[in-house]
């Protein structure tokens, strides 16, 4: 069952791997197809879910408590591990951002494979807590150990406030909770377009993907696609327990914690000097051996 589920959203990345290899389309038309997907139609399905949930179903404090733990406990161990690696200090920051941050639109397509409208409303809620709190986490680690220049955080806040993800999940929040009545035309226009978003998502993900780029570091590389896809399960696993949750909840925190990483860890290393190659080799390995962790954790433990 997991693996019939599952196989859907695997199956459209290696269609994309595919399509870009196909050289169907330009290489420098998926660079678009990534933006429109992430920043312009994932807000709209973001909003949907959240704006005809019903929230009261959900125990929110304990989940979004957990979610914040979680990321902080992945930092804290990354902070901890630094005296022991002995590799440069760049290099470091990219090993960090491998290790905290997460594909939040991979796994939210796999919540929604696997639970419906309630595992896209909940990957969605861990979305609007985790891109400040890992964003702050990963900007502060390059602006301590990256080559770059100082970062200027006015503006780094205003890039977080402003995220279309955020936006559109706050917006959705406050219709629903103050019960604002939205034409049904607009919404039914708004998850139109969200539902176009996942598959491209998904595709942009496989076209992505580059082998070459694992050559870097392999060692390395293997630490920190094992610390991200078989240590950051336990942590977020544990830390939901603790908190009491089980069932979905508990599952999707055990699903953020099994995501590969996101391809801004690359687009960050490059702007503050952080180790580029090492965050594309990390990104595409830790994709790849995704296929493989993912269904065995929610064997095991979900």
């Amino acid at each position: 069952m997991i693996l019939a589920a599952l196989f859907p959203i695997f199956g459209v990345i290696a269609i994309g791997w595919l399509l870009r290899r196909s050289g169907l389309l330009p290489d420098n038309s998926w660079g678009p197809v990534s933006r429109l997907a992430y920043l312009g139609l994932s807000p709209a399905l973001l909003f949907t879910a959240i704006a005809r949930a019903d929230l009261s179903s959900i125990t929110l404090g304990p989940f979004l408590i957990a979610s914040v733990l979680g990321f902080l406990a992945m930092a804290v161990i990354m902070l901890a591990l630094k005296p022991a690696l002995k590799i440069p200090d760049p290099t470091y920051t990219s090993v960090f951002q491998a290790v905290c941050r997460w594909n939040g639109m991979l796994i939210l397509a796999l919540g929604i494979a696997l639970f419906g409208d309630q595992g896209e409303i909940l990957v969605a809620l861990v979305m609007v807590v985790s891109i400040p709190l890992v964003n702050i986490e990963c900007v502060a680690a390059l602006a301590v150990w990256g080559e770059g220049a100082a970062p200027n955080w006015r503006s780094i806040l205003y890039r977080i406030v402003t995220n279309p993800l955020i936006l559109g999940s706050v917006a959705g929040g406050v219709v629903n909770l103050a019960h604002i009545p939205v034409p049904a035309a607009l919404t039914d226009t708004l998850s139109l377009l969200g539902e176009a978003a996942l598959p491209l998502i998904l595709l942009s993900v496989g076209a992505g993907l580059s082998f070459t780029t694992m050559r870097a570091r392999p060692r390395l590389l293997a630490l920190s696609v094992f610390l991200k896809l078989m240590v950051g399960p336990l942590v977020f696993y544990g830390v939901g327990r603790a908190m009491g949750l089980e069932g979905i909840p508990l599952t999707i925190l055990l699903l953020t914690g099994s995501s590969p990483g996101a391809g801004s860890a690359y687009v960050l290393a490059q702007q503050m000097g952080g180790d580029a190659p090492y965050s594309a080799g990390d990104i595409t390995a830790s994709t790849l051996f995704c296929f493989i962790t993912i269904p065995f954790w929610l064997w095991l433990l979900g």
